[in-house]
């Protein structure tokens, strides 16, 4: 049985960490430690990624401050850097998959193209190097530490998080290309537990390309690739267009044909022309059966994962590596995928048993897409708006990342020894319009 006495244990904290708790014994690499537990250990590290504390020495000196305990900054950073402890919040994180998928409101189920597919957005995220990092000589000859980064993968209908790898650029890269994190992982890490049988499909950027890799992913292991088409690509149309122009779901794609490679590898390539910006995207996948504007929606949905690294470095104050082991990094990354996780289930659960919602974000949504001032009663600028409502633009809306109300209003409740019922009267006072 493992020390309770050090573990935050304020009546908020005990409901933000309560699926951890629940899941705790079924992760890997348990270890009844004397020093810090494994579920402080948890709570430690997700605790610094919601702190604005700058240091690590910091953020322990407020711990303790907090009345919980006076944790030794060796015996912190020390944990930091076990593989063992890495296993296990890598476990737990991955077991906050299963609530995630049951709780959290799949935008896709209404898709029913879709219902055979595991969908992710998987792309890089660098911050600066822990103070310690070893520098190298860049290109002018300068001394400087590499950024820390990794690659996160969101799952695009629960928004679980997780981290795929870590970036290890080459020696005198600024960073690590992406196509090099896909060839060191094995499939079975890819498909990240689909069950057999189910397809699985990875929306990356454009830096993303390895046709030869990808055909054999596709094959052998049902691992797909949704990406844009780099401006220096050589693929050349082989079919007629296929685009099902009396869908008008496919408002805005004007293109969907089959293509050929260099390297003999065909493909599929969807234009699409955004009615709101006027900005045209080119798209190329292995996949040749889901409709064009079904992929579109998805890349077009990609971008969750990019506001998810926005709340990282702007609401949860990201800014440096905590320290120069590769463990330690890596549990870093670890710790920010269970913030964001336990942060989505807390605001999930808020809604479901107290009933109330963000009126305030609710409105500044519904004012991004009204039309201008001066433009409500001209037909014109209506008209507009209507084919800016098209499926592609309109078909899944959803809050892609945690308003810095919530965040603060976790910081500050997650210490406090008073009732649940204060802590949901003060997120009411937050979430309501003035009268």
């Amino acid at each position: 049985m493992m020390p309770q006495s050090s573990l935050l244990n304020t009546e908020f904290s005990q409901r933000f960490f309560a699926d951890i708790s629940a899941l705790y014994p079924g992760s890997a690499r348990q270890y009844d430690c004397p020093g810090i537990s494994d579920i402080h250990f948890c709570q430690l590290g997700v605790l610094r990624c919601l702190s604005t504390a700058t240091t690590g020495q910091q953020f322990l000196q407020h711990h303790a401050d907090e009345n919980v305990a006076d944790i030794e900054p060796g015996h912190f950073f020390k944990a930091l850097k076990s593989p063992r402890r890495l296993q296990n919040i890598t476990s737990l994180n991955d077991l906050l998959a299963q609530p995630m998928r049951q709780r959290i409101v799949d935008p896709y189920a209404q898709c029913p193209e879709l219902g055979g597919w595991d969908l992710y957005a998987v792309d890089g995220h660098y911050h600066h190097a822990a103070c310690f990092d070893p520098k190298t000589k860049d290109s002018k000859g300068n001394a400087r530490a590499i950024a820390s980064g990794h690659f996160f993968r969101l799952n695009l209908r629960s928004h679980h998080l997780s981290c795929l790898d870590m970036a290890n650029p080459e020696d005198g890269k600024k960073k690590a290309h992406d196509i090099t994190v896909i060839k060191r992982r094995t499939a079975g890490e890819l498909r990240y537990g689909a069950a057999k049988g189910r397809k699985v499909l990875l929306v990356w950027d454009k830096a993303c390309i390895d046709y030869h890799l990808w055909h054999a992913l596709k094959h052998t292991h049902g691992i797909y690739f949704l990406t844009l088409e780099k401006s220096n690509s050589t693929a050349e149309v082989c079919s007629q267009d296929q685009l099902d122009r009396n869908e008008p779901r496919n408002a805005g794609v004007i293109s969907d044909h089959l293509v050929g490679t260099s390297n003999g590898v065909m493909l599929r390539r969807i234009v699409y022309i955004n009615p709101e910006d006027g900005v045209t995207y080119t798209y190329l996948t292995n996949d040749f059966t889901l409709p064009a504007y079904q992929l579109v929606l998805l890349y077009k949905h990609r971008w969750d994962i990019e506001k998810i690294f926005h709340q990282l470095k702007s609401k949860m104050h990201e800014r440096k590596s905590w320290a120069s082991s590769l463990a330690a990094k890596q549990s870093h990354a670890i710790f920010e995928c269970l913030a964001h996780n336990l942060l989505l289930l807390l605001e999930e659960r808020v809604i479901r048993e107290e009933g109330i919602r963000d009126e305030v974000e609710e409105r500044k949504q519904i004012g991004r897409t009204r039309p201008k001032a001066g433009g409500a009663g001209n037909p014109k600028v209506m008209k507009v708006v209507e084919i800016v409502r098209n499926f592609i633009n309109s078909a899944v809306t959803r809050a892609t990342q945690r308003t810095q109300r919530f965040i603060r209003w976790v910081r500050v409740r997650i210490y406090q020894q008073v009732p649940w019922s204060e802590s949901m009267a003060r997120l009411r006072e937050l979430w309501t319009l003035p009268a």
